[in-house]
């Protein structure tokens, strides 16, 4: 009792000897009204682990009053000065966490007692400023992480990126660069964090700028030559979606002439545009390629199948290497057209990445997308990918 009796004058060694059991309503009122210096003083002492069990009982007691203390001041000591305790009873953490900010935020920094499932629930409350006080905290769990990035506030997720003890998911990190695709301090806040999953850096490589891919390069390591063919087929899956859009014959031979002129229908393109189904898309670009035009290029390809393609593969004077490839794609996109099918769906991109693996015998099965990416960086001079 000696820390107790020093911190409080011998008022607890007399009253709280004078307990065989647990603590009287006499002595909780009498610690009770000692308020602001009470709750400082009684708080550090339990934090410390100063007091014997019976003084514990005690001090739990007069917390579980002053959290009710219809006096700010109260139960704000209250919550500074228990905040760090890890015997604090949860159900009074949870009190003085649904108080006015000025009383929650001690506990919301720092409080071990409380549960991610408690922490989830205070987020969702709504209330910003717990939820920036929450994303401090210094170990965060992928969950809570997901809840505070789920708020959609930006203050909250830059707090949340800055703290190098949150786990955050891979599927948290693709939440923020799709809210925050064009924020480039949120861009530069995720280059700066410890670690990335390999996915997050290939789809930020496609958002940042320059200055920023050099960054990448530097604080995670990724091979210069990695990093622009990254940013390349980002690119190129962004075409994609641009030119999905189009509707109209017009449309589509309009872009598809402002794509070549910048030189920009690339093989991969092409193998983005014919696996998902956009034949239409294809056959204009191949054709510009070509120099033949869109509509006949198209009716070839629906007619004709895989001997037009070659024809027009030839001309195009695409890389040979890659025309197994073209072909594999096509003889199941017009299977599925014949069908009555346009797209694609999971079961046909999964056949179409069995069907070019058997082709390419240095692919490595994955998605789509990966395997697409791996035909980009096979070369000329690389004839044994292929199986023959």
């Amino acid at each position: 009792m000696t820390v107790a009796t020093a911190a409080f004058d011998g008022k607890v060694l007399s009253l709280s000897d004078a307990l065989p059991g647990s603590p009287s309503d006499q002595v909780v009122a009498f610690w009770a009204s000692q308020r602001p210096e009470m709750a400082a003083g009684l708080g550090d002492a339990f934090t410390r682990g100063s007091l014997s069990p019976s003084e514990q009982a005690v001090a739990i007691a007069v917390f579980e009053r002053l959290a009710k203390d219809t006096e700010v001041d109260v139960r704000r000591a209250l919550a500074e000065h228990v905040k760090s305790s890890p015997m604090l009873p949860r159900d009074i953490a949870l009190r003085l966490a649904a108080d006015i900010e000025v009383v929650a935020l001690p506990i919301l920094q720092t409080s071990p007692v409380l549960t991610d499932a408690d922490l989830v629930a205070i987020i969702a409350a709504g209330n910003p400023a717990k939820s920036r006080t929450i994303a401090g905290r210094a170990v965060l769990s992928e969950t809570v992480s997901g809840a505070l990035v789920d708020t959609g506030d930006r203050s909250v997720v830059e707090i949340l990126l800055a703290n190098d003890g949150a786990d955050i998911s891979c599927t948290s990190y693709r939440s923020v660069l799709a809210a925050f695709a064009q924020d480039s301090t949120i861009q530069e806040l995720l280059i700066e964090r410890p670690s990335l999953p390999f996915a997050v850096k290939e789809l930020l490589v496609t958002l940042v700028s320059k200055a920023l891919q050099a960054r990448i390069v530097e604080r995670h390591g990724l091979p210069v030559r990695l990093v622009e063919q990254l940013s390349r087929q980002g690119h190129e899956r962004n075409l994609l979606q641009t030119l999905a859009g189009l509707r109209s014959g017009q449309e589509i031979e309009a872009a598809v002439a402002r794509l070549a002129r910048k030189n920009a229908l690339s093989p991969t393109l092409l193998l983005r545009l014919l696996s998902a189904g956009l034949l239409e898309q294809f056959g204009a670009a191949i054709g510009s390629l070509a120099s033949v035009p869109a509509a006949r290029a198209q009716n070839a390809l629906r007619k004709a199948g895989t001997p037009a393609l070659l024809k027009l593969y030839e001309r195009a004077k695409l890389p040979a290497h890659l025309e197994p490839a073209f072909q594999a794609v096509l003889e199941v996109i017009l299977e599925r057209r014949r069908s009555g099918h346009n797209g694609t769906d999971p079961e046909v991109e999964q056949r179409l990445v069995n069907d070019l693996v058997c082709a390419y015998r240095k692919l490595s099965p994955g998605s789509l997308e990966s395997v697409i990416c791996q035909l980009g960086q096979i070369t000329a001079d690389n004839p044994d990918a292929l199986r023959l």
